[in-house]
């Protein structure tokens, strides 16, 4: 996963549509399972952390 994508565009978007909708889906099943949008807006802030403590990390190592 931590590739270096190509710049090309028609690649780009399609990335772009992927994330949309493993989002979209990721947000379905945890509403259609019941949670609440509070625990949603939790669930985010906590996959946020995650990848803003692996670039603080990457970063750190680069230095």
């Amino acid at each position: 996963m931590g590739a270096t994508r190509t710049q090309d565009p028609n690649v780009l978007a399609a990335d772009s549509r992927g994330v949309r909708i493993i989002a979209k889906s990721v947000y379905r099943e945890l509403r259609n399972s019941g949670h609440s949008r509070s625990d949603i807006v939790a669930f985010t802030n906590a996959v946020l952390e995650l990848v803003t403590t692996e670039l603080r990390d990457a970063q750190e190592a680069a230095e």
